[in-house]
């Protein structure tokens, strides 16, 4: 049984979309030592809110429960979350078009998945300013989480 209908997970996913733009926005701005080798900040944006928004469709369960054990499942669904949006979206930066073939894609998830984690773990550890963000970003996507659960459409 599902924890949100379908209008919820949409509406969570959303949030969850612009949680990754915001994050990817802070690791464009402030990123720490690995920010100078990041793609365009426009790129950046569109990669980070893709990445997030395919997470949020899937992990949105995670998110809104009551007590102790929402905050561990919303806290462990965020990093899942996190490092599944970075692995999207640095393979989305690393796609060279739609002109590409599978095994260009497939050769781009390989070498991306890992720059990816790289890349949000170093903005994540070096800069407190990207560590806030992507804190704040988890706890409103928590409790955002938390009121559409108790909305009734």
């Amino acid at each position: 049984m599902s924890f949100f209908s379908i209008y919820q997970r949409v509406r969570c996913t959303a949030l969850m979309a612009i949680a990754g733009g915001a994050v990817a926005q802070a690791m464009s701005l402030w990123g720490g030592d690995l920010a100078r080798f990041m793609p365009p900040f426009p790129v950046m944006i569109c990669a980070g809110v893709a990445g997030a928004g395919l997470a949020g469709l899937m992990l949105v369960d995670a998110f809104g429960h009551k007590g102790w054990h929402g905050a561990l499942w919303s806290s462990l669904g965020w990093s899942i979350a996190t490092l599944f949006g970075a692995v999207v979206g640095a393979t989305l930066v690393a796609v060279e078009g739609p002109q590409s073939s599978l095994p260009d894609v497939m050769r781009a998830l390989g070498f991306s998945a890992s720059l990816g984690v790289i890349a949000i773990t170093n903005s994540i550890v070096t800069s407190s300013a990207v560590a806030g963000d992507w804190l704040l970003s988890g706890l409103a996507m928590h409790y955002g989480a938390r009121i559409e659960s108790h909305l009734t459409i």
